[in-house]
């Protein structure tokens, strides 16, 4: 059957026409329609594809704008922070507490930030190195929370404040005296990161801000000291831990003693003269605390530490300094016990002296461990004293993964730290020449109201200082239990003692609570208070003041 289209294009069926006959016509247009379909699939991917690079053009321009308006607003705000309402520098030692880099955005992007600040405040002038013959020699090792505490306490309190606080754009090294405290000396133990990041971080702020040079030396530890104690309870047995500080201590402080730390460290931003050789040097650890007068006191006691060869050092602690046992701020006295725990040690000490030889630290230095038990023995103390303040200069904080692990740590951790800000340098210390001290010590125990009950010690102390008598060590430790005071000794010399006589404001009174051993009656020993360089074992020292040892064992170390 065929099909015949008109003019109109209306279908007549035509028996001459075959039934799959199209028109010319009809395949051109078809033809057509196909190819325009074809030729249009280029055009439409372009275009697509540049609309999509004109929508990220934009969206880079406008995170750039946004970035760009972000740190305006940043330096605006650090150019604020840095000028007062008066448009005057604030000083540079006041600025905030640096930032610790710990590799996250947030931390890099603050760190960065303090840059910038330093770098619009302007560097603080170096001060002159030939001053700094006292350095901080501060050790750590895995702690980083409490060093970063103990750091800031030590940039806090530094002595440079108070040169950076005056806006001095001139070279002040020239215009002051001598700088106990400086350089910082930062001895790690092992390569921990966290530890690292925050000595870098301090760098910057005692470089740029104080003008006072940092040095961080390592001491290397074994690859098998590097794993952690896995039960910490065991430590108190373990000598281990004791015996690696041990061997750190006794490594830095010949470093710092020889200025070889002055040359193990060079990554410094600026130019730093090489420090001279140090006339003495104040230790600290990675969880202690300083009070504000804390460099005021070594600083007014260095040349009296240095001139009198019977004191061993001075110390910023008082064993027994609990708040309820302690009141003059400004008050200092002589011990025969080391406490340890922020001290300074003059070189005479640490390299010996020719009129007393084989008397050197550094010969034989704590061989077994246990440091500062060591400098307690008979035959390294020699019978030389330390200074040290009724209020506590130095707080330890540390109770976490640290050495000692038992009841004086936990004692430790309750000691008053000092609020009063003494100006120590103007105070008259004289009274502490050995022979003066002796003198005036003795006559306030031996005029102190004697009692014989510590409750009658308790009731009299309102009103006059007290004294109580001690037979023998188990004796002492029943009567400082009794008074929540140290009830150890060590070589027979109980803690905080001074001639085995150890003193408490008992209830923070005016008053003093003596507790003495029997010999303090009448007229004082010829040799009291006069016994360095005299090597007296324990039963020697314990007869000298007419004591006993009990059987009970009642003396630990820590």
């Amino acid at each position: 059957m065929f099909r015949r289209r008109n003019y109109s294009g209306n279908a007549h069926e035509h028996e001459d026409e075959p039934s799959d006959f199209i028109p010319i016509h009809q395949i051109r247009n078809h033809t057509n329609t196909k190819n325009d379909a074809s030729m249009s699939k280029p055009s439409l991917f372009a275009y697509r594809y540049v609309t999509k690079g004109i929508i990220i053009f934009r969206s880079v321009v406008a995170v750039v704008i946004l970035l760009c308006i972000l740190w305006g607003c940043l330096i605006i705000k650090i150019v604020r922070d840095i000028s007062n309402d008066n448009g005057n520098v604030l000083p540079r030692g006041l600025i905030a507490r640096p930032k610790i880099e710990r590799h996250r955005f947030g931390d890099r992007l603050r760190q960065r930030i303090k840059k910038i600040e330093l770098k619009l405040e302007g560097r603080s002038p170096m001060l002159d190195t030939d001053k700094m013959e006292s350095p901080v020699l501060v050790f750590t090792f895995k702690r980083a929370d409490y060093f970063e505490r103990a750091m800031w306490k030590l940039y806090q309190n530094h002595p440079a404040q108070k040169y950076a606080s005056q806006n001095i754009n001139t070279q002040l090294g020239h215009d002051i005296g001598r700088i106990v405290g400086a350089p910082i000396i930062i001895s790690q133990d092992g390569d921990d990161p966290g530890v690292k990041a925050v000595i870098e971080s301090y760098r910057e702020a005692f470089e740029i801000n104080l003008g006072v040079p940092l040095y961080r030396i390592e001491h290397y530890r074994p690859p098998e000291d590097k794993q952690e104690k896995s039960h910490v309870e065991s430590w108190d047995t373990d000598p281990k831990p004791y015996q690696d500080l041990a061997r750190h201590y006794g490594w830095a402080l010949e470093q710092t003693f020889t200025s070889v730390a002055y040359d193990l460290d060079a990554q410094h931003d600026r130019h730093i003269s090489k420090p001279p050789l140090p006339k003495r040097v104040i230790i600290l650890e990675e969880d202690i605390e300083i009070a504000t007068d804390f460099f005021s006191l070594m600083n007014a006691t260095a040349d009296i530490l240095d001139s009198d060869d019977t004191l061993l050092a001075v110390s910023g602690y008082n064993d027994n300094g609990k708040t309820q046992h302690v009141a003059d701020p400004k008050r200092l006295v002589r011990s025969d016990f080391f406490p340890g725990l922020g001290w300074m040690m003059p070189r005479r000490v640490w390299d010996g002296v020719d009129s007393h030889p084989n008397t050197a630290l550094k010969s034989n230095w704590a061989p077994n461990g246990y440091w500062d038990d060591w400098i307690r023995e008979p035959s390294i103390r020699l019978g030389r004293q330390v200074l040290r303040p009724e209020v506590s200069r130095t707080y330890h904080f540390g109770n976490i993964h640290g050495v000692s692990q038992n009841d004086v740590q936990h004692n430790i951790n309750q000691i008053l730290l000092d609020r009063v800000d003494v100006q120590w340098e103007k105070e008259d210390l004289s009274y502490l020449k050995p022979e003066w001290f002796a003198e005036s010590y003795w006559r306030r125990v031996s005029n102190a109201k004697l009692v014989s009950t510590e409750s009658d010690a308790k009731f009299y102390i309102a009103h006059s200082d007290v004294r109580l008598v001690y037979t023998s060590l188990s004796h002492f430790a029943t009567m400082a239990l009794s008074f929540d005071i140290m009830t150890d000794e060590k070589a027979g010399m109980v803690r905080t003692g001074y001639e085995g006589i150890v003193e408490v404001r008992y209830g923070k009174g005016e008053f003093i609570l003596f507790l003495t051993p029997p010999y303090v009656e009448g007229s004082s020993p010829s040799n009291f208070g006069k016994k360095a360089w005299m090597n007296l074992d324990k039963t020697a020292l314990l007869q000298s003041f007419g004591l006993s040892e009990s059987e009970e064992n009642w003396q630990f170390s820590w």
